[in-house]
């Protein structure tokens, strides 16, 4: 029996474990890279001592359209006069402007609460840069009287959360105080964007080794084999499965098809022709 089998084969337990420690490492790494436990939260601007209440929450990105779809909820608050007392209710306006629309929402007195469902645009993005695509809104705040039209202080409160998105959201400030400028900035969330490029890199892995087993076929470094054609065929059917599993849906033909997944599906077919090229020709031969 020779000696070296024993150290060949340690070594090759080493080898392992040290890759699969490597690869651990880095998965972790990646995790933590694309923060894919981040959380929404809440911003809030505007006044300290409103007088009403503006609640923002994305109810859905359509990247595909560059539009988002936008609740926002108009409540009064209650501020106390000089003699402790709550202050009278008034009509309240509410005016959201985004690119050239603006939004109107009416509160009368009586009433304690007002919503509406509206879309913006989503501007400086487009979804050719998926998964990597990134977009911003702004939106303008206004408060005012109902029946006097005089704006007044409000405290705008906006919900960083989205499906499969994250959202940050700045306030600039402006010339007056009451009037509250809002920039949104939108991109895919980090569990989203991992997934998505895992993807594409599967996709990268399964085109190579169709290569490889065509070429080591062709230059008849392996035999041809009816197993190497039905693993070839699998895979041949499995990236397009493959592809139409990614998040979000993206629409067939943005750059990252053709850097990584047409390629990788011709790839495969030129390599299942090449491999039964050879097969056929051994069988002939026999």
């Amino acid at each position: 029996m020779d000696r070296r089998q024993p150290r060949v084969r340690t070594r090759g337990w080493i080898a392992i474990a040290i890759t699969l420690l490597a690869l651990a490492a880095g998965y972790v790494v990646l995790l933590r890279q694309f923060k894919v436990s981040k959380l929404p939260v809440e911003q809030r601007f505007g006044a300290a001592e409103p007088a009403g209440e503006v609640y923002l929450e994305p109810a859905g990105v359509d990247a595909l359209n560059q539009a988002m779809q936008l609740r926002a909820y108009l409540q009064p608050s209650l501020p106390e006069g000089k003699d402790g007392r709550p202050a009278p209710a008034r009509d309240l306006t509410l005016l959201i402007t985004h690119d050239r629309t603006v939004e109107e929402l009416r509160l009368a007195a009586a009433d304690h609460l007002v919503s509406s469902t509206f879309e913006v645009d989503l501007n400086d993005g487009s979804v050719a840069d998926y998964p990597l695509d990134a977009y911003t809104t702004r939106l303008g705040v206004e408060l005012l009287d109902g029946k006097s039209s005089l704006r007044l202080p409000a405290r705008i409160t906006v919900w960083e959360g989205a499906l499969g998105y994250d959202l940050k959201t700045t306030s600039q400030p402006g010339a007056d105080p009451d009037a509250v400028e809002l920039t949104t900035s939108i991109t895919r969330s980090g569990a989203f964007t991992l997934f998505a490029l895992c993807a594409y890199g599967a996709m990268v892995v399964l085109g190579l080794c169709a290569i490889i087993v065509a070429v080591l076929t062709f230059i008849e470094a392996h035999p041809p084999e009816t197993s190497l054609i039905g693993s070839l065929a699998a895979i041949a059917f499995a990236l397009p499965v493959l592809r139409n599993a990614l998040p979000g849906s993206p629409p067939l033909g943005v750059p990252a098809d053709m850097w990584v997944f047409l390629w990788a599906e011709l790839a495969t077919v030129a390599a299942l022709a090449l491999v039964v090229f050879k097969w056929a020709r051994a069988a002939l031969r026999a």
